[in-house]
């Protein structure tokens, strides 16, 4: 650590003498400093104290860093937090400059380079909650071998992170795991260029590990009709794969598949629907990283962090991501933590709220808010079964998430995949140090955390200094043709399924600007909805429609996203509304 030349060993030496005792004629103020230093941060780092008395100093580390010691020798540590402590010196009688040495923690990487064992560390930092593993493919090799991701045990008996994907807490040390490829002499290949294609696969193995090279040729395609054997349970594909064709892979026992985002193209149906496990490691560096999708990642670490705690989770599309302030609702119940999991309302919920439930348990709150936009609808209420692309990007942070989805329930997972590859190609490339909670949605950079630790926008907002509309197309909303009973029996599924885990729902309007709603959805038209979703849906209705109908100076920029302090007064709302639910 870095010492300063202010008579630091002169005065060390100093610190075991009396002051009762020492015949050097001092003032009776001195001053005392800590050290600047690389992680931790001093509030006042130079204090004025009577000769004789405590010097008590508060410090904040940096995530993940930890207090080792001080240069001065009689010190007490309390007041003691994940990131901060009160240092006080004992009886100190000299001008003095204290050093502290602080740790910070690294991720130790256990991997094979070149057939010897080798071990890669990397620097913790504080961009997220969680840090998100290397990919293995750049660091590490091994003839015969395919990486398929990091173990958290030694002897691999742990949890398998993909690459790219966010490490446990307290997690220190990874351990690469691999799996040796499947003989060259089982396939059929044709050269195409500098590159192998597989024809087909005569093997009868349960699983099979596509060999990255043979004869010094990278294996890049996988063509039609190439495994069709009803053994194959397992396939495990590298990053040297690049394209698969239609009908590649028509063993119908297929359930597990291993591959990369570097794949460039998959064809319709080059999986069978028996796939229900897909693990994705990523080798290619993130597209979405500090974009609205990437908050659900780091939301999911917030929900993970606090899973064992009692939950209220507030949940639709942006128009919850702007329209809380969760700090109000963990104030108000303090045997609670909040979580606000908006992010995107265009996007099937059903594959949101698998991955959300995982983490929640008996009596925990899940507060939904569909919105009622004519666009949104469809999704809002969990009417289709579709796995769009737009999901992709929820995960790119995080693809482990994945694995809390039965995607043999979804239709398109590997064309809606295929289409986020294709748009990935089209954005420059990102690293996962960029976060989302410094970016606005148009990509703006703030300094500050503009999203808190609950996963709400908190960047300051203006309403809108006129009652207009603003962004918005005017929507009808009727009965007959809008609120229908196909959705209300959507909804009603999606309900039942969350109550068959025993999670409190209740149901919430989500707000909108009055101006963007059509002169045929009168008054007595929203009553009659109103009416028709308390007889029909099976969790209670906590609000009144006609509450979150707002005027347009409680929005900013678009008519569903509330303004700073609109978002506190629904906040403060909904405390009063949902107290009669809690236990």
């Amino acid at each position: 650590m870095k010492k300063t030349g202010f008579s630091y060993l002169a005065l060390s030496s100093l610190f075991l003498v009396n002051c009762s005792s020492s015949n050097f004629s001092i003032a009776e103020k001195i001053k005392v400093m800590i050290e600047r230093g690389d992680n931790y941060f001093v509030e006042n780092p130079i204090i004025e104290i009577n000769k004789g008395d405590d010097a008590v100093f508060n410090v904040t580390l940096t995530p993940f860093s930890m207090f080792v010691s001080a240069s001065y020798p009689d010190y007490e540590i309390s007041n003691q937090t994940d990131t901060s402590f009160s240092l006080t010196l004992k009886n100190v009688c000299y001008q003095i400059v204290v050093t502290l040495e602080v740790t910070h923690e690294f991720i130790s990487y256990h991997g094979e380079e070149a057939g010897a064992t080798s071990i890669r560390k990397q620097s913790r930092s504080d961009d997220h909650l969680r840090e998100s593993s290397i990919n293995a493919y750049k660091y590490f090799t091994k003839d015969g071998y395919l990486p398929i991701g990091w173990n958290t045990k030694e002897d691999l008996s742990g949890e398998l992170i993909s690459f790219g994907s966010r490490i446990p807490y307290e997690v220190k040390d990874l351990y690469l795991q691999w799996e040796k490829e499947s003989s060259p002499s089982l396939f059929e290949f044709e050269q195409k260029g500098q590159s192998l294609t597989i024809t087909k696969y005569f093997g009868s193995e349960e699983k099979v590990v596509v060999p990255s090279t043979y004869n010094g040729l990278k294996i890049t395609k996988i063509d039609e009709n190439a495994f069709d054997h009803n053994e194959l349970k397992t396939l495990i594909l590298g990053n040297n794969i690049e394209y698969i064709m239609e009908n590649a892979i028509s063993s119908p026992q297929l359930t597990t598949l291993y591959l990369c985002d570097s794949t460039s193209l998959i064809e319709d149906d080059a999986f069978p629907k028996s796939v229900s496990s897909i693990r994705i490691n990523a080798t290619t560096p993130p597209r979405f990283s500090g974009t609205y999708y990437d908050t659900f990642t780091d939301k999911i670490d917030y929900l993970e962090r606090i899973k064992e705690d009692k939950k209220i989770v507030l949940f639709s599309g942006s128009s919850t991501r702007y329209g809380y302030y969760s700090p109000l609702i963990d104030e108000a119940y303090p045997n609670y933590k909040t979580i606000n999991m908006g992010v995107f309302a265009y996007v099937n919920i059903k594959p949101q709220l698998d991955v959300i439930t995982h983490f929640m348990k008996k009596e925990d709150v899940l507060l939904s808010s569909p919105e009622f936009d004519n666009h949104a609808l469809e999704h809002q209420f969990g009417c289709n079964d579709d796995f769009e692309w737009q999901l992709f990007p929820f995960f790119e942070g995080n693809y482990d998430l994945l694995k809390y989805i039965d995607i043999t329930k979804y239709d398109g997972f590997f064309d809606s995949f295929n289409d986020y590859l294709e748009i990935r190609k089209t954005m420059p490339d990102r690293d996962r140090s960029f976060s989302a909670k410094h970016y606005d949605d148009d990509n703006n950079y703030y300094a500050e955390n503009i999203y808190n630790i609950q996963g709400d926008l908190i960047l300051n907002r203006p309403g809108n200094a006129i009652d207009e509309r603003l962004s918005q197309p005017i929507d009808e909303y009727l009965l007959e043709t809008t609120i229908t009973p196909q959705r209300i029996q959507c909804l009603n599924n999606v309900y039942e399924s969350l109550k068959e885990k025993d999670i409190t729902v209740l149901f919430t309007y989500s707000p909108k600007n009055l101006k963007c709603i059509s002169s045929s959805t009168t008054l007595e038209e929203r009553a009659k909805i109103q009416n028709y979703l308390k007889e029909h849906l099976i969790v209670p209705i906590i609000s009144d429609w006609e509450d979150s109908l707002l005027p347009g100076t409680s929005f900013y920029l678009i008519d569903n996203h509330l303004s700073s302090l609109a978002a506190k007064e629904r906040t403060e709302r909904t405390i009063r509304e949902i107290a009669p639910y809690l236990n």
